[in-house]
């Protein structure tokens, strides 16, 4: 592996994790916050003529608590989109090494802002198997310098052994997310504290990563634009006698090649969960409330469909399986409803209210197109119709694009 002691007498990031970045007594993850080694921080460096101080990569979040850096990540390894979806909001795309799965990160919504580039998904690297395990040494090989991501996803969903996982946070670079996309499975580990831990929100990981990276001015611009957005679009949405109800339906099942239709509870019991968000801000009527018996999900045939008859439908996954292994699940799904006997007498599709649904691997970027998109679907008398999936025309849209790029791509 690479990042050898240099012969300078500033330790490396590597050297002072070594040092300091140990488990703690508490099971939290230490950062390099005492000794001489803390005082790196109140040195200066000279940048075109002007001298100032060096940053601070400081930061918490649960379950791994605080940790420091003496420099800012330059490489990074994210989950299934979700942190990939912050990083680039915070301007650090270009970080991207590698992921759990770079096919589940929905990059088609930067191409609508100016200036955003990232990475090809092609050019990142997979950590994970085809059968769900930890490719252990391809995370050493790309040797990053953060792990951002939850390690207890890696350990309950990835096979990851606990002692690997301390070795990967002693020997390649420390561990720094949580998993908050929907309610933790049972048996989900709690590592390093070794008891349970919260579920964090959007902002909350914007500010940490933002911390991290010493991206200060960034995260509070970010902030302000989608704490501004969420707030309009809430204090927007129609009372609930004017929502029309939906359904969320998985995208790729249905009656020809499963059980029937996967019908997703858009609700959650955790206000923090980010993968059905959108649903959650815009206080959607479930046409299936009731119906789930304590799961997240259940699969019904085509007369059950029509026994709730919801009003709209949205395709959840819909902008990931528009184009999936070279077909169109969306236009198929569709296809089926319409061609159907008992399907075509669907209210949604008579008006043809069928719609593609987001992807829940969604940051603060993603969430708000799609929230948008989610808003015009549902309730277009208020936010205006929704013309199809792609641009929207500009006086349409519901929140400034160009400020977004602006932020993103550090033109602030």
């Amino acid at each position: 592996m690479g990042n050898q002691p240099s012969s300078d007498s500033k330790p490396t990031r590597r050297k002072c994790l070594k040092h300091c970045g140990a488990i703690a007594g508490a099971g939290l993850l230490a950062g390099c916050l005492g000794g001489s080694e803390s005082n790196q921080s109140s040195q200066s460096t000279t940048t075109n003529g002007s001298t100032a101080p060096d940053q601070d990569y400081t930061a918490s979040m649960p379950p791994v608590g605080e940790i420091s850096l003496n420099e800012k990540p330059s490489s990074w390894i994210g989950g299934l989109g979700f942190t990939a979806d912050v990083l680039t909001a915070l301007g650090q795309a270009d970080g991207a090494t590698g992921m759990v799965d770079p096919n589940f990160w929905y990059t088609g919504f930067y191409d609508f802002l100016d200036g955003v580039t990232v990475p090809d998904k092609e050019s990142l690297t997979r950590v994970t198997t085809e059968d769900l395990g930890t490719n252990v040494e391809t995370v050493y090989d790309l040797d990053p310098d953060l792990m951002a991501v939850d390690p207890n996803l890696f350990m309950s969903t990835y096979g990851l052994e606990r002692n690997e996982a301390e070795r990967i946070h002693e020997n390649v670079a420390p561990w720094f997310g949580n998993e908050s996309r929907r309610k933790r499975a049972d048996g989900w580990t709690t590592w390093p504290a070794g008891e349970s831990y919260p579920y964090i929100s959007v902002e909350e990981y914007i500010r940490s990563y933002g911390n991290l990276f010493a991206e200060h001015r960034r995260k509070e611009m970010l902030l302000d634009i989608y704490e501004s957005f969420m707030s309009d679009i809430r204090s927007r949405v129609p009372e609930k006698d004017d929502r029309q109800s939906f359904a969320l339906i998985n995208g790729r099942h249905n009656p020809s090649n499963e059980a029937g239709w996967f019908i997703y509870d858009p609700t959650s019991e955790l206000d923090n969960a980010w993968g059905k968000k959108q649903y959650r801000d815009l206080k959607v009527v479930d046409a299936f409330e009731g119906a789930y018996g304590g799961n997240s999900g259940i699969f019904v045939d085509y007369e059950g469909l029509l026994e709730y008859d919801p009003d709209a439908i949205i395709f959840h996954f819909g902008i990931t399986f528009q184009e999936f292994k070279g077909e169109n699940l969306i236009q198929q799904q569709r296809e089926l409803l319409n061609d159907d006997p008992i399907g075509s007498q669907l209210s949604a599709v008579q008006n043809d209210n069928l719609y593609v649904g987001g992807t829940p691997y969604q940051g603060p970027i993603i969430n708000m197109f799609q929230t948008e998109m989610a808003a015009k679907q549902l309730y277009p008398e208020e936010f205006g119709s929704y013309p199809g999936f792609g641009e929207i025309p500009t006086g349409e849209q519901l929140f400034d694009r160009q400020r977004l790029s602006d932020i993103v791509t550090g033109d602030i």
